[in-house]
């Protein structure tokens, strides 16, 4: 199954908790600051959450180790367990959601 980094970053920004855009501020957008804990970003702390247009312009949505790997977890763990799991991550098939989830908790840790 090919699947392409527009795919994954979709399936990624659909999986992860990621706070309303329209709350986030300028520097959250741009990628300079977690866009969950707020803090400032380097290119040794930041993970690449994705990209997304919104309110016409293009935003890059980063987020620190730390938060991205909590994040990423919960949410590859929502995805692939329990009685609601993706049957493709259940039957070990994977999907482009698993896929995106497993990269970004690999960036992160």
């Amino acid at each position: 199954m090919i699947v392409t980094l527009e795919e994954l970053t979709a399936a990624a920004l659909k999986a992860l908790p990621v706070p309303d855009l329209a709350r986030l501020s300028g520097a959250q957008l741009e990628g300079h600051v977690c866009v969950w804990g707020g803090e400032s970003l380097t290119a040794a702390t930041a993970v690449t959450v994705g990209e997304c247009e919104h309110v016409g312009r293009r935003v890059f949505l980063r987020g620190c180790r730390r938060d991205v790997a909590r994040h990423a977890m919960s949410a590859l763990f929502d995805h692939s367990t329990g009685p609601k799991a993706c049957v493709g991550c259940r039957e070990g098939g994977g999907c482009p959601t698993g896929r995106a989830l497993n990269l970004l908790l690999r960036a992160a840790t």
